[in-house]
């Protein structure tokens, strides 16, 4: 069977535009969209990480780990709603929640915007917000979720000296927050707290209280 000219070319467009096109270019000009990242009830503001957003014309891989902010205050008359048009309360905002400022400054951030968005978000899309995969194919990442207001457990020291093999893929520290968007205890089915979170780039492989049991699943997975 001949497969036209027009196919190959369209795939080998394809092709190129994944390997050298814009990693976030699913973002438009036109609504600004970004996570909240803080919450002033008192003042009615939220800011949010737009840095997503902010990067949505740049090409390539290589692009530079900066953070952009946007802060806006949400006075009584805001409109907030969620994706099917029912109407919301200040309540409804969440810490990494995914919203569409919607203004009528022609694509530029007004201090009171008109609309807030809440989206919806996959379970995967805010665990990744989180930091919580593996960079890449065959590597792990440990996360140690602690209880919120809790003191830091098991330093870097401590790990170094007692499970060096956690470094090999990236270790982390996350206090745990009920009010945020997604609970990690219920979505994660996680009891007492701390607990050790090992990923790879696609789910969650290991959850264990017992230091112990990461090194030793760390230490096999490595050995291959």
């Amino acid at each position: 069977m001949r497969v036209p000219l027009l196919s190959i070319l369209l795939a080998a467009c394809l092709i190129m535009s994944g390997c050298s096109g814009k990693p976030y270019g699913q973002y438009r000009n036109e609504p600004m969209i970004g996570y909240v990242s803080a919450l002033n009830e008192e003042d009615r503001a939220v800011t949010f990480d737009v840095s997503e957003w902010m990067k949505r014309d740049e090409q390539g891989t290589d692009i530079g780990d900066w953070g952009a902010e946007y802060t806006a205050r949400v006075p009584p008359g805001t409109k907030l709603t969620n994706e099917a048009g029912a109407r919301l309360k200040w309540e409804h905002l969440k810490l990494g929640q995914k919203v569409q400022i919607l203004s009528s400054g022609g694509g530029k951030a007004a201090d009171a915007p008109e609309e807030l968005m809440l989206m919806g978000m996959s379970e995967r899309e805010t665990l990744k917000r989180l930091g919580l995969f593996a960079g890449g194919e065959g590597s792990y990442r440990t996360t140690v979720l602690y209880g919120q207001g809790a003191k830091l457990p098991y330093d870097s020291d401590y790990l170094e000296r007692e499970a060096p093999s956690v470094f090999e893929g990236g270790v982390g520290w996350l206090e745990y927050d009920p009010e945020y968007v997604l609970d990690l205890k219920k979505a994660l089915d996680v009891g007492a707290l701390p607990v050790f979170l090992v990923f790879d780039h696609e789910k969650l492989v290991v959850k264990t209280v017992r230091l112990a049991n990461v090194v030793a699943f760390l230490d096999a997975v490595l050995e291959k």
